[in-house]
């Protein structure tokens, strides 16, 4: 979600005359068709993701969870869609809210309804900075603690996954829960992740996919030097596990140079960036609980 400044809207006015009415009106439209767009395709990959993670819940109901690590990724994929839904909810309010407060408040004046819509809802704008976050650290989250298990012999790659990636998780955290502070005091900023902030979680997922990657290079070069074929469930699951990373980091990345852009507004560029960063927050529920299914 993007606000614009009132000075802004006008600013893309046409040159045709028109009448302070006129002129808030056309700005309402603009700025309902810049959030509708973004909004529309969040609802669309929320669709696509409950039937995702009903799909997931469907073999996770034939066959409960029973050791330690299913039951953690059945925990963190049940946080994903709690986080997903808390994405989808405030998005839903704030897009009835939105039309409702500016034509439909007929006893605010015409130039106030903004200003007091915002004030109103003001929560939704705090609710709607924390799933994006919450989204891409468990993701990560989950790349990491496959990244552990691959190593399951190797337990100095374990201790040093454990400290160096809950430090990484704090870093990431510390950012979200700061920014999200300062948009409590100023709700008409985006919902933009910090860039450093951004960067430790693409750089975890790399760092875990890359692990992940490296121990199949290593054990597909060993079966290769015994002369025998690398097949079966363990090399189909670790090439899955690589290519969701991977998709995910590409994903990260776009995600985090869009954010860096500040095009103008209601342009091409403006309604692109809104647009993948509304599919980046629901890719990263989407991803790894489709690789749940496959595996």
């Amino acid at each position: 979600m993007e606000w614009m400044s009132d000075s802004t809207c006008i600013s893309v006015l046409p040159s045709l005359p028109m009448s302070s009415t006129e002129e808030i009106l056309f700005s309402f439209g603009n700025i309902l068709y810049r959030n509708a767009v973004p909004h529309s395709v969040g609802f669309a990959f929320y669709g696509h993701y409950l039937v995702v993670f009903f799909t997931y819940l469907w073999f996770t109901i034939q066959q409960p969870p029973k050791t330690r690590a299913a039951k953690f990724l059945f925990g963190a994929i049940l946080l994903l869609c709690l986080s997903c839904t808390s994405q989808f909810v405030p998005d839903m309010i704030f897009s009835f809210e939105q039309i409702k407060g500016y034509f439909m408040w007929t006893d605010v004046p015409l130039a106030d309804r903004r200003s007091r819509w915002m004030a109103r809802l003001e929560p939704i704008f705090v609710l709607e900075r924390w799933p994006t976050a919450v989204n891409f650290m468990i993701s990560d989250l989950i790349v990491i603690w496959r990244a552990s298990v691959t190593y399951q012999q190797r337990r100095w790659v374990q201790t040093l996954f454990s400290p160096l990636f809950s430090v990484l998780w704090i870093c990431a955290a510390s950012f979200t829960s700061r920014d999200a502070v300062q948009r409590s005091h100023n709700p008409t900023t985006d919902e933009q992740l910090n860039t450093s902030g951004n960067f430790i979680l693409l750089g975890t997922n790399i760092f875990g996919t890359g692990a992940i990657a490296a121990k199949a290079w290593r054990q597909n070069t060993l079966m290769a030097k015994a002369s025998i074929k690398w097949k079966g469930d363990v090399p189909r699951v670790m090439l899955l596990l690589i290519e969701a990373g991977a998709v995910w980091a590409v994903v990260q990345l776009l995600f985090s140079i869009l954010q860096q852009l500040d095009p103008a507004s209601f342009t091409p560029i403006d309604l692109a960036v809104a647009v993948i960063g509304k599919m980046a927050i629901y890719l990263a529920v989407i991803l790894p609980t489709a690789t749940m299914i496959i595996i």
